[in-house]
């Protein structure tokens, strides 16, 4: 948890270093994604079952809002609902069934960006902290069971946006989670800059 409070004033003290070395501000924008989200089993294995199966694979979508201190650098934050996890399989022996994990939380991140030219391309990089919880239930033995678990920790991410006029744009992205084990979410939305 020390390193997570560490990480975290780094990146705001990084952000207000830029932002007082270039005024040039090119503003607040928006924008929403959905994708394809896929869990790792860690995330149910082993403390939901022992042996068994997990499908990891979901629909995810995040909602997001940021502010570009310049061309290259900015900062973001996002809603970010990474679907669900569903599992079976057995625990110490007792059968499991009808198993869910659900994870959702905030990410905060330092945004780099490359503009290619005047072209409307530009490339990103990101790397911030994701505050997130993840929610599970099954029927244990013929019990039915419930638990969440929370926590904060790295998230990272690559992509590629394409402005359409001034202030609408695409874009498709690839990021990691972690989040108990490691989520990945592969989506692509819309953005509009203020």
């Amino acid at each position: 948890m020390k390193s997570v409070k560490l990480i975290a004033v780094a990146l705001l003290a990084l952000g207000g270093m830029v932002a007082a070395a270039q005024a040039t501000a090119q503003g607040f924008y928006v924008g929403g994604s959905v994708g394809k989200s896929d869990f790792d089993d860690g995330n149910a294995v082993p403390d939901l079952i022992t042996s068994g199966s997990v499908d990891g694979t979901d629909t995810g979508y995040k909602i997001y809002g940021g502010y570009q201190f310049n061309r290259n650098f900015g900062v973001e934050v996002a809603w970010v609902d990474l679907g669900q996890a569903k599992y079976s399989g057995t625990f110490q022996g007792l059968p499991v069934t009808g198993g869910t994990v659900k994870t959702y939380g905030f990410n905060l991140s330092a945004v780099g960006t490359l503009p290619m030219g005047s072209s409307g391309f530009s490339f990103f990089g990101k790397a911030g902290l994701y505050s997130w919880e993840a929610k599970a239930s099954d029927v244990t033995g013929g019990s039915p069971f419930s638990g969440k678990q929370n926590g904060s920790d790295l998230s990272y991410g690559i992509g590629g946006s394409y402005a359409f006029t001034k202030n609408l744009g695409i874009r498709a992205e690839w990021e990691r989670f972690k989040a108990v084990d490691n989520i990945d979410l592969l989506s692509v939305g819309v953005v509009y800059q203020f």
